[in-house]
């Protein structure tokens, strides 16, 4: 499956370097969607990380349990040293704190550990230095920073979320369990409104939510809205996710409904 893994992200193997991390990274979150379409088909994936290797390699991405569990088994098995942990990731004008992402570190590389992040969908282009301060990447403007016991990354502003806080101890996949059952069956659980996909590119971020494309750039933001099934398609296929008519009367209804609340 490494070889696989590896032909979808477009990059040979490689020793493992603070370069070939980079590589790797920014062929992640280009290459392979953060998506909750087999959430919203009633059909959510397990966690088990060859599990979510297979997801993502049948071209079904998944979020971040699934992205940074699929990707972190892959980066072990290239030779690096990544460490799993806890993550809540906070909405904007919402207060909740309960366990919602899988974050990660990578140790042993140049000028100390790493965060790295491939399941936060419009965020992350390339790693971090896991150090206090303000990151360019693109047109975003990211920030870490260490307080109460946990880092904090402050999203953009224009980001769809606030900011995401994660404990420095190390766990196992295992203790995202409970967190992912809820959040794939939950109905009040935010996976379960609006079917989406997510790419990162160098400068732009690509987001099809519902029935509305989203590109955030250094112009700021710009939307379009697909207004039958083969606009819904194309712009699914745009952001790396194919095979979606059977939601799009489902997605169209949800659109109809969150319009007609405005």
């Amino acid at each position: 499956m490494i070889d696989d893994y590896l032909a979808l992200l477009g990059v040979p193997r490689r020793a493992p370097s603070l370069e070939y991390l980079f590589e790797l990274h920014r062929a992640h979150v280009t290459r392979v969607p953060y998506t909750n379409v087999q959430i919203m088909r009633g059909t959510p994936a397990s966690i088990d990380q060859l599990d979510a290797v297979r997801q993502i390699l049948a071209g079904n991405g998944g979020y971040c349990f699934h992205l940074n569990g699929g990707f972190s088994w892959l980066l072990r098995q290239l030779g690096f040293a990544i460490t799993l942990h806890r993550g809540y990731a906070v909405r904007h004008g919402v207060t909740s704190t309960d366990l919602n992402h899988l974050a990660l570190i990578a140790h042993e590389l140049d000028d100390g550990p790493w965060f790295v992040d491939a399941g936060l969908g419009d965020a992350l282009y390339e790693p971090l230095p896991l150090a206090v301060g303000h990151y360019r990447q693109g047109p975003f403007v990211y920030g870490l920073d260490f307080a109460g016991g946990r880092w904090r990354f402050t999203h953009d502003e224009l980001g769809s979320f606030a900011y995401m806080e994660f404990e420095p101890e190390a766990v196992g996949i295992q203790d995202f369990a409970e967190a992912h059952k809820s959040l794939s069956e939950a109905p009040d659980s935010p996976f379960l409104r609006f079917l989406t996909s997510q790419v990162r590119m160098p400068d732009r971020v690509c987001i099809v939510r519902g029935c509305t494309s989203t590109l955030l750039d250094s112009a700021g933001k710009h939307e379009t809205y697909a207004e039958s099934a083969s606009d819904f398609a194309a712009a699914y296929a745009a952001v790396r996710l194919s095979n979606v008519d059977d939601l799009w009367e489902s997605t169209l209804a949800a659109h109809k409904q969150w319009l007609a609340s405005l």
